[in-house]
């Protein structure tokens, strides 16, 4: 695949440009169904005590194992509420549907409900099953109770959901290096009912990088192939500009989009409460004149903002507090929001590591087309003039002036050829990028070019790919 791509003309095939820049609760779970990879048998259950409020549970790792005899035990206290909460037992949970047949709350009201009746080591030392005052019974599987013990083992624990992992920031450079993977799947694959590999393939790319590719379109039928794509994830997130829209130029365009114009980096729709999370692009015409004519490009905008952080710490601050303003006022359409530059992930310890940024951030909203005026931090205080500006305004001009800095990073690093990924996107190909995650731009052609588009939820993208782990 990826030799075909680069094998096609030079107007239309790819190109890239740059330099290396230095810089859920499962039943199964619970029930001990780890999977052929895990390695359980040698960790057991060695002993449990509980009371009415607590339950203990010691295991070790047989002898031999190379640990020292801390690294070889565990002892965890659950809360009672915790294990009797989690129950999935069919008193507790519908068979049918997955859902909690109780409140969390019922369970406070009557305290009998979370006081163990009954524990017990199931035979083979890898399960425990207690009955509760309430008479629901359940048995906990070693995985489970390893899991949540708050110090996991490797080999016990199942492996984070890839929809949970920590992206991959990159540069052009690293992109490069992954461009066979990126390039892997074509059409027919990728909607291969049959087998889903083509399709995990492309999900696990754009969770990894924020981008993947599919060539090979037919060229027949082409009004229905991108629906065809984006439902193969999930539904199609429906915006003002309908389910799917066309990208070309136009006369009197109320998008910027639809003209030949260069389009600067940026990210779409920040004017609306939930912008969505991921855009697909089908490339049915793109034969505009010149080579680097109608030419699209990507930023990795996690990357970015790792560099204002480790470049300055106030400024990166800054960017995370100071509100952006965004806009939308054309035709029947009123739309306003505001969002700071950068958005965090709530933080643990694991997160504040400089390696793990990209743990840390959670979207990146930059889309200076549509940007309104700034409301915050926009007075001064000339020394000598008496002002009637509240002094709480006038505070938020020093944050304002870190943000001005930490912007001015930003617009350095995103500029930079070396950080941004360029192709000329070929003809039936299209490509998905991660709308809060990544800028994309386009620059100006002449010609005709005809790009398709529509846009999908990231909660669409993350159950489909925790979806097909299950399955792999």
């Amino acid at each position: 695949m990826l030799m075909n791509l680069r094998g096609l003309g030079s107007q239309n095939g790819l190109r890239l440009v740059g330099k290396r820049l230095n810089s859920g609760l499962s039943s199964s779970l619970l029930s001990g169904d780890a999977g052929p990879e895990k390695d359980n048998s040698s960790w057991n259950i060695f002993k449990t005590l509980f009371n009415k409020e607590s339950t203990t549970i010691t295991y070790k790792r047989a002898v031999g194992s190379g640990l020292s005899s801390d690294q070889a035990t565990r002892t965890v206290s659950f809360s009672n509420l915790f294990l009797r909460d989690s129950s999935q037992s069919k008193k507790s949970v519908d068979p049918s549907s997955g859902q909690k047949l109780f409140q969390t709350g019922q369970l406070l009201m009557n305290p009998r409900s979370t006081v163990p009746q009954k524990v017990d080591v199931t035979a083979d030392r890898q399960s425990l099953q207690i009955d509760w005052g309430d008479g629901d019974s359940f048995t906990y599987s070693l995985e489970f109770l390893d899991r949540y013990s708050g110090h996991s083992s490797e080999d016990l624990s199942a492996a984070l959901p890839l929809a949970q992992q920590p992206p991959v920031i990159w540069d052009q450079a690293l992109l490069k290096q992954n461009i066979g993977k990126l390039l892997s799947v074509n059409y027919g694959s990728y909607m291969d009912e049959a087998n889903p590999s083509a399709l995990l393939n492309t999900l696990e790319n754009m969770r990894k990088f924020g981008i993947s590719f599919i060539a090979e379109f037919p060229k027949e039928e082409q009004e229905t192939l991108l629906k065809n794509v984006a439902e193969r994830i999930g539904p199609i997130r429906a915006t003002f500009y309908g389910e799917v829209f066309d990208v070309m130029n136009k006369p009197d365009a109320e998008n910027i989009a639809y003209t030949a114009h260069n389009l600067p980096l940026h990210q779409d729709l920040l004017y609306l409460d939930s912008a969505p999370g991921w855009q697909i692009l089908h490339a049915i015409k793109n034969s505009s004149s010149g080579s680097e004519a109608g030419m699209n490009y990507f930023v990795d905008g996690f990357n970015a903002a790792r560099f204002v952080r480790d470049s300055d710490a106030d400024a990166y601050e800054a960017l995370t507090q100071v509100p952006i303003n965004y806009h939308y006022n054309r035709n029947d359409n009123r739309y306003y929001n505001s969002r700071p530059l950068i958005v965090e992930n709530e933080v643990n310890t694991d997160k504040l590591v400089s390696s793990n940024y990209a743990s840390l951030v959670k979207a990146i909203n930059y889309s200076p087309m549509f940007q309104a005026p700034f409301d915050f931090g926009i007075w001064d205080k000339p020394k000598g003039q008496e002002l009637s500006t509240p002094s709480g305004k006038l505070t938020q001009r020093l944050l304002f002036k870190d943000f001005l800095r930490g912007l001015a990073l930003f617009e350095k690093f995103i500029s930079l050829p070396e950080n941004q990924f360029r192709l000329k996107l070929p003809e039936n190909t299209c490509v998905i990028f991660n709308n809060r995650r990544l800028l994309h731009a386009r620059t100006s052609f002449t010609g005709h070019r005809w790009l398709r588009g529509c846009y999908l939820d990231d909660d669409a993208v993350n159950s489909r790919l925790s979806y097909l782990q299950e399955l792999n």
